[in-house]
């Protein structure tokens, strides 16, 4: 029995490019951060794009009805791009989806949105409660209560302003 040994060369993932996994507060598990590093990518705390001119606009388009259906339940885009970019099962241990063309960037997340909302780890993607920050981080709360990106930042600010408030109307 000859064994042949077939080499397959690794596809680089493109959102890599425009992407920075890890960045704190509220790094996700590997299955879900390139989602949220993608959402995070629109830093409206700074005020910043990261997604420059040169990045293809389907790759904004998705990163913006992903933040639409996170923040507001708005399925209704994100229909439309799981319908333009086609999935199919790839049944092995487990059964999961994964895109027609290996190539397709915005299937690939959203076969990861759906993967990630099967074993309960969408749920766990939050938008910060800060309405001026919106970080997207993962709550790894036991109880799934967390509200801001970071208790130290966000949560002190927030609760200060609460605080100041209370006393405003007292």
């Amino acid at each position: 029995m000859t064994t042949i040994l077939v080499l397959v060369p690794a596809v680089k993932d493109p959102l890599l490019a425009w992407i920075s996994l890890g960045d704190e507060p509220g790094v996700a598990p590997e299955s879900i951060e390139r989602v949220r590093a993608l959402l995070n990518t629109d830093d409206r705390f700074h005020g910043v794009e990261h997604l420059g001119a040169d990045v293809p606009r389907e790759v904004v388009g998705v990163r913006d009805a992903l933040r639409r259906y996170l923040v507001d339940d708005d399925r209704a885009v994100l229909d439309a791009l799981a319908a333009a970019h086609p999935l199919v099962v790839a049944f092995g241990a487990p059964p999961r989806l994964v895109p027609v063309d290996p190539a397709d960037t915005v299937a690939g997340l959203v076969a990861e949105v759906f993967e990630a909302q099967r074993d309960g780890m969408w749920q766990r993607l939050k938008a910060c409660a800060n309405p001026d920050c919106q970080w997207v981080y993962y709550d790894a709360s036991r109880n799934r209560s967390g509200r801001w990106c970071s208790m130290g930042e966000c949560g002190d600010v927030m609760k200060a302003r609460a605080y100041r408030e209370r006393g405003r109307r007292a």
